[in-house]
């Protein structure tokens, strides 16, 4: 399992390495939960990294995108050390450019993607909720290599309620 992406509606958008998205949580959790710590930031930091987005949390989770994206934008990339991340991305399916100027930019398929797969989770729910059998399709982080991505997309919600530990994706 290399590749992890993100799914919503009907959209899956390759990312990188699980190496990839743990550097974004730790980015999240360093730069912006614990340094504004009055704020929820539950949705992305737990129910996001862990488990899926829920229909009706999709607006709220956006709005705190576009604040870590803000934050991130006032972040020089160098706020990180990468050598570590340098020395394994040819060893790796990392994909991030540690070179841009900012955390933003480092991040910015994760910020671009989050927002196409909120929409098509959206979209894809007003077009098919009248259809006999149709389940709503969370926004999540989700392994996408075969077959592994067949396996995890037919995993029932009700798993992802109740993990404990690390998210599906990470194991």
């Amino acid at each position: 399992m290399g590749t992890i992406g993100l799914a919503g509606g009907s959209l899956l958008s390759e990312l990188g390495s699980k190496t990839d998205i743990h550097l974004f949580f730790d980015c999240l959790n360093t730069f912006v939960v614990a340094k504004h710590s009055e704020q929820d930031w539950s949705l992305l930091s737990d129910r996001l990294y862990k488990r899926y987005l829920r229909l009706n949390e999709l607006d709220a989770a956006l709005v705190l995108m576009e604040q870590v994206r803000n934050k991130f934008a006032a972040l020089p990339s160098n706020a990180i050390d990468w050598q570590d991340y340098e020395e394994t991305k040819a060893a790796t399916n990392n994909r991030l450019d540690t070179s841009k100027g900012t955390l933003a930019d480092v991040f910015e398929r994760f910020f671009e993607n989050f927002v196409r797969c909120c929409e098509s989770a959206k979209n894809s729910y007003e077009m098919f909720k009248s259809y006999a059998g149709y389940k709503y399709e969370p926004v999540r982080f989700i392994v996408t290599d075969i077959p592994w991505f067949t396996a995890e997309n037919m995993r029932p919600l009700e798993e992802y309620d109740a993990l404990e530990g690390e998210p599906f994706w990470a194991r």
